[in-house]
């Protein structure tokens, strides 16, 4: 026997009420088994595109060159089973378990979801978490609404430290800038200098 739960016993009634399946152990026996077996299965997918995702990071980190990142975009296909789009969500999902973001037992089973996720910012992964959406049943259609939910709270989301980091770099290039143009102004005078004399000697 197999001891299953008052939720998952009230989901069979709510789902096929009005049918005669729940009043049949043999029919909600297979219902359970291949629930049991799908549940195992989509567990492995899971495990398979964060794995794919960690492999085609690990790849990129050997593609020295423009030339052979681009290489390998343009080529994709012929040397693996998906395309290079559906690789790039692999590897942003990937990205987020590793990086420690999302937990990996609380990533989506679906590589689709899991990617929609990997997309929002901290903040925003926040949010998804106080509405249960970070989990493992949450479906893409959810996380793609409170996506679009949020978008329309804030339409201008500007990460304020990434701007002022930015704000010092060009500060710094631009001392450094007027730097450099002082110092070749000087160097053009002392060209001159030397110019002018070697014509009058």
């Amino acid at each position: 026997m197999v001891q299953v739960s008052a939720d998952l016993v009230d989901a069979i009634r709510d789902v096929f009420a009005g049918t005669d399946l729940p009043d049949s152990p043999e029919r909600v026996r297979l219902l359970l088994e291949a629930r049991r077996e799908v549940n195992a299965a989509w567990g492995s997918a899971k495990q398979a595109f964060i794995e794919i995702g960690r492999a085609l990071n690990a790849l990129d980190e050997v593609l020295h060159t423009k030339a052979e990142r681009d290489a390998l975009q343009e080529g994709f296909a012929r040397l693996f089973p998906f395309s290079a789009p559906v690789a790039s969500q692999f590897k942003r999902v990937a990205e987020m378990i590793d990086s420690g973001r999302v937990p990996i037992e609380d990533c989506p089973g679906s590589y689709s979801a899991a990617y929609q996720l990997a997309l929002m910012p901290p903040e925003q992964v926040r949010v998804a978490r106080q509405r249960g959406l970070v989990s493992q049943s949450a479906t893409r259609s959810q996380i793609m609404a409170l996506r679009k939910e949020l978008a329309k709270r804030s339409p201008s989301t500007v990460n304020l430290a990434d701007l002022m980091a930015e704000q010092r770099r060009l500060r710094e290039a631009r001392r450094k800038a007027i730097r450099e143009l002082i110092q070749m102004r000087r160097r053009l005078q002392e060209i001159a200098r030397i110019l002018e004399n070697d014509e009058k000697g």
